[in-house]
């Protein structure tokens, strides 16, 4: 038996999609079959690196593209010292340069190569740029020894000029051609040297095939909606048991978000069309599975086994080393406009009006377009003194400092940031939609939901605001109800732990 976890590559930012994805890889972790992490698209070095951050093992990592080049790992193992002696007697070079991520090599004052190191130990490296004349020629990545290596010519943009990558040449271990990586017109195919000329459906359909899935493996499809990637595993996967992932924005209402035009995100678009092969679905809140089933029926799909399994945990309670920070809230997410903290920033301005004591430190980082436009915001209302913005940072230990988290989200499937904060007890304020708001905020018990109407995005929103300006005012009112919302919190938090969801995960792959 095996898990075969299938996954597009991380985005411009690490999401809770990811975040999700590495708490996976920790439940899984003692689980007896292998499990491995298949990227269909190749993982470049930060991809690689992000993936590692957030707790998948290297070791788990399978790349289509390397497997075929005969070569099963990611983990940099050259040593920086032996490349560095071989290209010395390689190359013409005057000078050597040393840097805090690479090595240049020299000639009449132009770089003619550029060891790339490895950023968390410099005695190994993970590639080499090669320079003709101030401009990049070629780039080879290792492991072990060399995968593969990117050929360019210099081309122009509204930009300027820039490196072109016009062939991808992947090799095997004795250096000879595994196969050729083209693009014509947008679009990839694979050449190999007895001349087979592959789609990248087709490249996708023959690792399948060469995993011989049977009944005893699992496949997990995570937001994986691209056809290529979809149609083969269906056809070749054998009899294995598909199981699919819905995270955040799988289906609207009209309205519901502003920023889709479409009321089912692209991303599900195959799982509801396909929905008839997949064994079991798997959401993180019970809402979220009841919808869902109503959402199948609607669209007259199966309607498969749905699980509830929360993406993410507790490892414990965390209690505050000394009191709160009196008057104190905390946000943490994305800078991201579904967030709506701009919401978030005027009621904490006129609740601050009325107690001055009121401040908020504001956690994270995301859209360039959104984050001026925010601090314009704080700056043109006098309010930098008690609206800080902290950037981004491990905030594991940070929440327990705070009073009060507030979130003005337009929805969260489960919410990361929302449980760790239940889990660090602070008490709750956040807009009443679904799902992981509902779950985790319970009006009156450990904070409020506010009255929340999708009018409020494009006409008046001042009665939104209003009102969670008063609830900020009210819950800071009475500090005895205020530690017992801290207490209730950690009760609701405790229903989440590392021990009960990795128990969920035992019980599904039985």
């Amino acid at each position: 038996m095996a898990i075969y976890i299938f996954n597009l590559l991380v985005g411009y930012v690490i999401s809770g999609v990811e975040h999700a994805q590495g708490y996976r890889a920790l439940a899984l972790k003692d689980f007896s079959a292998p499990v491995k992490f298949v990227f269909t698209e190749l993982p470049r070095k930060r991809e690689i690196d992000e993936y590692k951050k957030i707790g998948i093992d290297v070791k788990q990592m399978l790349s289509i593209h390397h497997y075929f080049a005969d070569n099963l790992t990611l983990e940099s193992m050259e040593k920086t010292a032996d490349k560095l002696a071989e290209l010395k007697e390689s190359l013409h070079y005057t000078s050597v340069n040393y840097q805090e991520t690479e090595i240049r090599l020299i000639r009449n004052d132009f770089v003619v190569a550029s060891i790339l190191l490895e950023k968390t130990n410099k005695e190994h490296f993970y590639g080499i740029h090669y320079f003709n004349q101030g401009k990049m020629i070629r780039t080879e990545f290792y492991t072990g020894r060399i995968v593969y290596a990117d050929s360019y010519v210099t081309a122009r943009s509204d930009n300027g000029l820039y490196a072109k990558t016009v062939r991808r040449t992947f090799y095997k271990s004795d250096g000879s051609v595994a196969y050729e990586q083209i693009w014509k017109r947008n679009e990839e195919r694979y050449l190999f040297p007895d001349g087979r000329l592959w789609t990248k459906s087709q490249f996708v359909a023959e690792f399948v095939k060469r995993l011989h899935l049977s009944e005893r493996d699992i496949v997990f499809l995570d937001r994986s909606a691209q056809f290529d990637f979809v149609q083969p595993l269906f056809q070749f996967g054998g009899k294995a048991r598909f199981m699919a992932f819905f995270h955040s924005g799988h289906y609207f209402e009209k309205g519901e978000d502003p920023w889709y035009h479409l009321y089912l995100n692209w991303e599900y678009f195959y799982w509801f069309k396909y929905s008839h092969r997949i064994d079991t679905m798997i959401v993180s809140t019970q809402e979220q599975k009841e919808e869902l089933i109503k959402k199948l029926r609607e669209y007259r799909c199966s309607v498969p086994k749905i699980e509830v399994i929360p993406v993410s945990g507790i490892e414990r309670l965390r209690y505050p080393d000394t009191e709160r920070k009196r008057y104190s809230l905390i946000s943490v997410s994305r800078i991201n406009k579904r967030k709506k903290i701009d919401w978030i920033i005027r009621s904490v301005i006129k609740a601050h009006q009325r107690n001055p004591g009121i401040f908020i430190d504001i956690y994270g980082y995301g859209e360039e377009d959104y984050f001026p436009y925010l601090q314009e915001l704080v700056s043109a209302n006098h309010a930098q003194s008690y609206i800080r913005f902290m950037g981004y940072m491990d905030v594991t230990e940070v929440y327990k400092n705070y009073e009060v988290y507030i979130s003005a989200s337009l929805w969260e499937t489960l919410g990361l940031t929302v449980l760790e904060a239940a889990g660090s007890g602070t008490a709750m304020i956040g807009l009443d939609v679904k799902y992981g708001n509902r779950l985790f905020i319970q009006p009156g018990k450990n904070g409020y939901l506010i009255e929340y109407d999708q009018r409020y995005i494009d006409e008046d929103d001042s009665a939104l605001i209003d009102d969670m300006a008063e609830r900020i005012l009210e819950i800071f009112a009475d500090q005895e109800r205020l530690e017992k919302f801290h207490r209730a919190s950690y009760e609701i938090a405790g229903g989440f732990s590392d021990e009960i969801i990795a128990e969920k995960w035992r019980e599904l792959l039985a």
